[in-house]
């Protein structure tokens, strides 16, 4: 299970991110409030902290174990609340990352089997570095993946 947290102190805009990434990605979303982030890391295998910058999300760090795998610099465009299932995600596109990181499906051959049996809903397209995570038909988040930077770094 992956757990998403934020930076202390988020703004509305930055919540309602966490919450619908979350949800689209089945992810657990914690509310960090005054907990450190060194304990939220010894809690949990895999977290996602996001940060902001002038109360927009900017940044996602993704840790395992403890460590910082990647930080994605980003900006976010639409977000939509919409209900959605528990089905997996499937990533439609070249991505300059490892879909299984964010525990969806790659776009490799079993990825492709498995979608043609099941027909999932929730589907984000890749074009260009700018993400477009469906449900169903429904665009529910747009996102512009800025940079990648890739490391082990704790902080």
């Amino acid at each position: 299970m992956i757990v998403l947290t934020t930076s202390r102190d988020p703004s509305r805009r930055t919540r309602s991110f966490c919450r619908v990434i979350s949800r689209f990605m089945n992810w657990r979303y914690v509310q960090r409030g005054k907990t450190s982030l060194e304990s939220i890391l010894n809690e949990f295998e895999n977290v996602v902290v996001v940060k902001e910058i002038k109360g927009n999300p900017s940044f996602m760090d993704f840790y395992r174990n403890g460590e910082r795998e990647m930080t994605w610099r980003m900006n976010v465009g639409v977000i939509r609340r919409e209900k959605m299932d528990d089905s997996h995600v499937y990533f439609a596109g070249k991505v300059d990352f490892d879909p299984l990181l964010l525990g969806a499906l790659p776009k490799i051959d079993a990825g492709e089997r498995f979608v043609q049996r099941t027909k999932p809903k929730k589907i984000v397209h890749a074009r260009g570095g700018r993400l477009e995570f469906r449900y169903g038909k429904k665009p529910v988040l747009t996102m512009k993946v800025l940079r990648i930077h890739e490391g082990h770094n704790k902080d």
